[in-house]
């Protein structure tokens, strides 16, 4: 991704006029904003600069975004409260969730108690509030970046209407816990398993984060969004459930920690984000071999999935750690392998270049989450997996995001 150089002139200066007005504005409104959890805030400036100098190296990912926004303003209201699936509670603004692989016992008149079919999602499974909230993290993040960027007020507007219905909204609001998330058909309560519905909630944290500056986005809702995710990080420390994702030794406790680092980050809690970040080490020597395989991963019915998955989440944890100085990107503990070798295990197989070896009962999608780690790879252990991001994504590779929220330096 080269950068291009402008020639000297008028042209050039007038572009000159226009990178240093556009990166006032952007500095006034960075100097506003909360730290980000995911992205640094020198990068989306030069991102700025580049595209008011006409990059046209990331001309193909900001059209990209473009498209995504415009898609995302056609999102109607996302809220718990217009849920599908029947619930034990009597309030409509829980959260609630099927446990995704479990179904009717068919020798059974009821169907219960449920067996488990590893991999095999239940139709009712698309019923409950995963997907909603799967499509305001989506949303909310698609337009806060546009707007990031480009200062487009309506997606602003947008996102902000999105995230104060589904957080603030007094009559549509989710209650801030996952008590019935990922529900098991007979039971009452759910699991720690559920807590993984919400491990993009440290992403809608940045999204907010990222409209401070627009009017359509006040200190109250930013405040108001900080309470509610403080009141979750509460639930998350002291709930049976919590404790038992925490406790976790593959992909959930991996996501417990992003959702709780990240979280405690945005809320000032850096104490409790260092103790989450502290699990790290162990994570490691519990997940990942020496030879870069994941065995707990490697044992479920979509193994590919799930061990992308899983890294997916430990480069997330890497990210959270520069936030408060830690280098974990560097750690290589006795004994154990480390996210580096855990991408270069699975790297042969993404993009389809070779069949997984593993048992993967469905397909798999390479999503913004490979090119994340690809790109995150390629700045932090070697350049040369850039070359894999268009391995895997051919023609597509100059279209993703992570180009616009971690630009080529060079």
């Amino acid at each position: 991704m080269p950068l291009t150089r402008l020639r000297p002139g008028w042209p050039f200066r007038a572009a000159c006029l226009a990178v240093f007005a556009l990166c006032w504005l952007a500095m006034a409104q960075a100097a506003q904003r909360p730290a980000l959890l995911f992205a640094a805030e020198a990068d989306l400036q030069r991102t700025k600069a580049a595209l008011a100098a006409g990059e046209p190296a990331l001309a193909p990912a900001l059209g990209q975004l473009r498209e995504e926004c415009a898609e995302a303003m056609a999102v109607g209201r996302l809220t718990v409260t217009d849920k599908k699936l029947p619930s034990p509670s009597v309030d409509p603004r829980d959260y609630v969730s099927r446990a995704p692989y479990w179904w009717p016992d068919p020798n059974k008149p009821d169907g219960l108690p449920p067996i488990r079919k590893d991999g095999e999602v239940h139709p009712d499974a698309q019923k409950g509030d995963v997907r909603t909230f799967e499509k305001l993290a989506d949303a909310v993040g698609t337009l806060a970046l546009g707007y990031a960027l480009t200062g487009e007020e309506q997606w602003a507007a947008k996102a902000a209407g999105l995230l104060r219905a589904f957080f603030l909204d007094p009559a549509t609001a989710m209650q801030p816990h996952l008590r019935y998330g990922q529900l098991v058909p007979g039971q009452t309560e759910g699991s720690g398993f559920g807590l993984i519905d919400l491990r993009r909630l440290p992403e809608v944290c940045d999204a907010a984060s990222l409209l401070v500056g627009s009017p359509a986005w006040s200190a109250q809702d930013l405040d108001g969004l900080r309470a509610w995710m403080q009141a979750y990080l509460d639930w998350l420390q002291a709930s049976p459930q919590g404790r038992q994702a925490r406790e976790a030794a593959n992909n959930h406790g991996t996501w417990y920690d992003v959702q709780t680092a990240g979280l405690a980050l945005f809320c000032g809690k850096n104490d409790l984000a260092r103790e989450a970040l502290a699990r790290f080490p162990a994570r490691l020597a519990a997940q990942v071999r020496p030879d870069g395989t994941q065995p707990l991963e490697l044992a479920r019915t979509r193994s590919f999935s799930y061990s992308l998955s899983n890294l997916e989440g430990l480069f997330r944890l890497m990210q959270l750690g520069d936030r408060l100085g830690l280098d974990l990107w560097s750690l290589t503990p006795a004994e154990a392998g480390t996210p580096r070798k855990a991408l270069n295990y699975l790297l042969p197989y993404l993009g389809d270049r070779a069949p997984w070896p593993g048992r993967q009962i469905t397909p798999v999608g390479h999503n913004q989450g490979v090119a994340l780690m690809l790109r995150l790879a390629a700045v932090h252990y070697s350049p040369t997996y850039e070359a894999d991001i268009t391995a895997v994504f051919g023609k597509k590779a100059a279209k993703r995001r992570i180009w616009l929220l971690y630009p080529p330096t060079r």
